[in-house]
């Protein structure tokens, strides 16, 4: 699919979309409950109006100006299908956007985001054979060997020990598709700010010994949402020559049972050097993250620290069209974060900063444990404290711990999860 801007009035072939009731139209759109509602059945409508058309051209010229960038953003999104390995394609249609009332630069910025947010997608729906950790690390480098502003370092399973990310090496060591531990490294010349942008990368997760069921199996292969998104950003904001420094660091693991797996109420150390009781195998999302976000502190000193995970499902028991929750104690990032999702049609719910539930996470056998806390269905809030845990206290108020969906192919908000609102809130920056 292209999506491509056009001044050219729209033909036979348009979807017409509007804020005005009173017309002959395709879509109404006066709210972005609509838009969201329109980006579900927007692939109906698209089987409707192909016919035998080779392209479509979507006609927002009488669409209420706040909901553009919101109507772009979602129905892209909503037409996105993972096809890959289907033998039979059908013939891919050129998408035109007829949007005479936003700037040049607007649409560039759309087209950005958009088809950033696809390949995003693209790299989540690899299945677990096809992105082990060390593919995924491989095709990381190949996406940025030809950008000279960008390095990339590669710790394998040896160097991950050596390094003493204890976490890493207990969780993703044990698998026939060892660990990887990815540093991507954006230095332009001249930057002055550092941000840290941390994803999980869970290629596959059976929940170890706390193994799921069948059905908590299912499409566990895009438990590296989080490491896709983080890369995804990178190409978009590297692309844009983006002005500050960029630290990308991506723990990959398989989460798998094997003889060498580690067991409830193992205890491991962290990178940090505290010792942890691991109580929950299936939460290894927190354990890879902890040792993450304690190196990006202690080796690159950063300005602003954002993680990204398919963590708790919080987002998605919260509300139903929720496209992350996030934890934060920066009360303007939080600000943020809320007016760019409004532009964008991407809902998030604040986690609340209530720091004093750090003295939750001791455990009896070791200095914190990563499940079975007291405060009982709270695991989004006792999840973003024990991350916090992991960083020093001077880097905690420029922190946000983002708790996103599966960006599978079929979500029911369909959206790369928080994309739009994660690009703009860097830029910003």
């Amino acid at each position: 699919m292209i999506i491509l801007f056009t001044e050219k009035k729209p033909n036979e072939n348009s979807i017409i979309v509007s804020s005005k009731s009173n017309i002959n139209i395709d879509i109404y759109i006066d709210s972005f409950l609509s838009i969201i509602m329109a980006s579900q059945s927007i692939k109906n409508i698209m089987k409707y109006k192909r016919k035998n058309s080779e392209s479509i051209i979507f006609d927002i010229s009488l669409l209420d100006k706040q909901f553009v960038n919101a109507f772009i953003n979602r129905i892209t999104q909503g037409l996105y299908t993972f096809d890959k390995y289907i033998t039979k394609k059908i013939k891919s249609l050129k998408i035109y956007i007829y949007a005479p009332q936003i700037s040049s630069q607007v649409k560039e910025d759309l087209v950005t985001i958009c088809q950033n947010a696809k390949h995003t997608r693209d790299m989540v729906n690899e299945p677990s054979n096809k992105s082990t950790p060390a593919t995924f690390a491989n095709n990381v480098t190949n996406l940025f060997k030809k950008n000279k502003k960008v390095s990339i370092k590669i710790l394998k399973f040896k160097e991950i020990k050596k390094q003493g990310l204890g976490l890493v090496d207990a969780i993703g060591n044990s698998s026939i598709n060892p660990a990887r531990f990815v540093v991507i490294d954006y230095h332009p010349n001249n930057s002055k700010k550092c941000i840290c942008l941390i994803g999980k990368g869970v290629t596959i997760d059976t929940g170890g010994y706390s193994i799921k069921s069948t059905a908590s199996m299912n499409n566990m292969h895009m438990d590296k949402t989080g490491a896709s998104i983080c890369v995804g950003l990178l190409k978009a904001l590297s692309n844009t020559n983006y002005k500050n420094r960029i630290i990308v660091l991506c723990p990959l693991v398989e989460n798998v049972i094997s003889n060498n797996s580690i067991k409830p109420n193992d205890i491991v150390k962290a990178y940090n050097g505290q010792t942890v009781e691991i109580v929950n195998v299936d939460a290894e999302g927190r354990l890879i993250l902890a040792d993450a976000l304690a190196y990006a502190c202690k080796n690159y000193n950063p300005d602003y620290i954002f993680d990204f995970a398919t963590l708790t499902g919080w987002s998605e028991r919260i509300h139903c069209h929720t496209s992350f929750t996030y934890f934060t104690l920066n009360d303007k990032l939080s600000n943020d974060i809320t007016n760019i999702g409004n532009e964008y049609a991407e809902r998030s719910i604040r986690i609340p900063p209530w720091t004093d539930y750090l003295q939750l996470l001791k455990s009896n056998v070791a200095d914190v444990k990563n499940s079975d806390f007291a405060c009982k269905n709270s695991d989004g809030l006792m999840s973003s404290i024990f991350l916090m845990n992991f960083i020093p206290i001077q880097y905690r108020k420029n922190w946000v711990h983002f708790d996103i969906r599966l960006n599978s192919y079929n979500n029911n908000v369909n959206i790369a999860d928080g994309f739009a609102s994660f690009y703009n809130m860097i830029l910003k920056i």
